[in-house]
């Protein structure tokens, strides 16, 4: 038996196959008895039927706390996700096992807790709201990040989009509260892989991702939502090239830069992003368009659920699972 059990919440149960094809053993959320996990009236409804399986043991709970897209059975937003993991590590922190002894009369007892619990998200909480840009707003990251550590051993995030230098991350990292995990490396050998480059340069859109991925990007002023312009200048004459970004909605960003690096004469272009977020409105087809596009060469990874990449087009999706073990085995991230 591995040293961890998973439960996976509801933004995270793709990950299922390749977590139990490596043998571990992995738990999901039960329906209510409408076979759903909301109630008619948005309630969420969470429960670990085998919750007594984990008792003494070490566990790890994995979330993608952002809102579910089109191609879900159910819609959650960000903040019914965040409520879903809670509710979980406030069930694994005093678990319940409950008899009923009658007509709608129940007893309940103690059932012993797990070992240690940390959180796995893929997707940060309010990943743009990671600080106050007008006074008297909400720092909604913040606020859910210390929440979720209040009730668990340690945070773990996948690429957040708030970096190191905001003060409240690192006053959660000296605490030994949270830790951050780089999928990028694996990423962009996944990507160099399939794009076939033996030899390749790395690059960034913009002033952001340059301070996330530390590489040489371009400038970036962005006119609306879907529409971009880059400005400054790369050596990339000849070069096979990679783009990294750490998210994309339409991908309007990766396709500008792609067409600028190669007016500036580059090689060949691929595209690696680590994040993609499905928007509701304009159902997948936004992603269906990337694809098509950049001639299918664009990797991701499966940290949020999306029909294109984790069904339609699989082989472009890189596995966070396989990185995610590698962490948890105790082997260092790659850099």
């Amino acid at each position: 038996m591995k040293e961890y059990d998973v439960i996976l919440a509801s933004g995270a149960e793709q990950l299922k196959k390749r977590f139990e094809k490596l043998g571990y053993r992995v738990f999901t959320c039960e329906m209510n008895y409408d076979g759903r996990r909301m109630f008619p009236n948005a309630d969420i409804y969470v429960r670990i039927a085998d919750v007594e399986k984990l008792s003494g043991r070490k566990v790890i709970v994995v979330q993608s706390c952002t809102g579910s897209g089109p191609s879900e059975s159910e819609f959650y937003t960000t903040s019914d996700r965040v409520v879903e993991l809670l509710l979980i590590l406030s069930i694994l922190n005093d678990p319940k096992g409950v008899n009923e002894v009658g007509h709608k009369q129940y007893e309940s007892f103690d059932i012993e807790p797990p070992k240690q619990v940390d959180v796995v998200l893929t997707f940060q909480p309010f990943a743009l709201q990671d600080k106050a840009f007008k006074t008297g707003e909400a720092v909604s990251s913040r606020w859910a990040l210390y929440a979720i550590a209040d009730q668990c051993d340690k945070i773990w995030i996948v690429n957040p989009h708030a970096p190191e230098s905001i003060d409240w991350v690192r006053e959660l990292i000296k605490k030994d509260e949270l830790e951050i995990i780089d999928v990028t490396p694996d990423l962009i050998k996944f990507g160099a892989e399939k794009f076939c480059y033996d030899d390749y340069v790395v690059v960034t859109p913009d002033e952001g991702g340059q301070e996330r991925f530390s590489c040489e990007g371009f400038g970036k002023k962005r006119s609306n939502s879907y529409a971009v312009e880059l400005s400054g200048e790369l050596d990339v004459k000849g070069k096979n090239v990679i783009v990294i970004d750490d998210l994309t909605k339409s991908g309007s960003t990766l396709l500008e830069t792609k067409e600028r690096l190669l007016n500036l004469g580059a090689k060949s272009v691929g595209m690696a992003v680590v994040h993609v977020l499905p928007l509701i409105e304009k159902g997948e087809q936004l992603l269906v368009n990337l694809i098509a596009k950049s001639k299918a060469r664009i990797v991701t990874t499966n940290t949020i659920y999306t029909h294109v990449f984790c069904q339609a087009y699989p082989h472009l999706s890189y596995n966070i699972v396989d990185s995610l073990v590698k962490i948890f085995n105790g082997q260092k991230q790659e850099s």
